[in-house]
């Protein structure tokens, strides 16, 4: 998956929908709608899901993108899954230095 698909798509009127789990943490985190797009148009693809991964969502590849809120230039992460036709925001979150290195794209083992 390239980020450039997942751009293009968003601004061609791609359908979206946000999960009960993404929408519920969104509220909790003061994550937008807005700040979601946002991500996507600044952010880059950090990690890939297969469709048989647990953070695919069925019938959907996934993927975690790396990318700034709107407001205040602040890094989140957001799950996506994306075939081309349509995408699916799984979670909204801020990144930590407990689950990840100092660039937020790496995993701490």
């Amino acid at each position: 998956m390239l980020i450039e698909e997942l751009k293009d798509a968003f601004k061609a009127g791609i359908p979206v929908e946000y999960s009960a789990h993404c929408q519920k943490r969104m509220l909790e985190r003061g994550i937008s709608r807005a700040d979601i797009i946002n991500c996507i148009y600044s952010g880059e693809i950090i990690e890939e899901y297969p469709l048989d991964d647990n953070y695919s969502p069925g019938s959907l590849p996934a993927c975690l993108v790396l990318g700034l809120k709107v407001s205040n230039d602040t890094y989140i992460h957001v799950v996506v899954g994306f075939n081309g036709k349509k995408a699916l925001i799984i979670s909204a979150y801020y990144p930590d230095n407990i689950h990840w290195l100092d660039d937020l794209k790496t995993r701490r083992k």
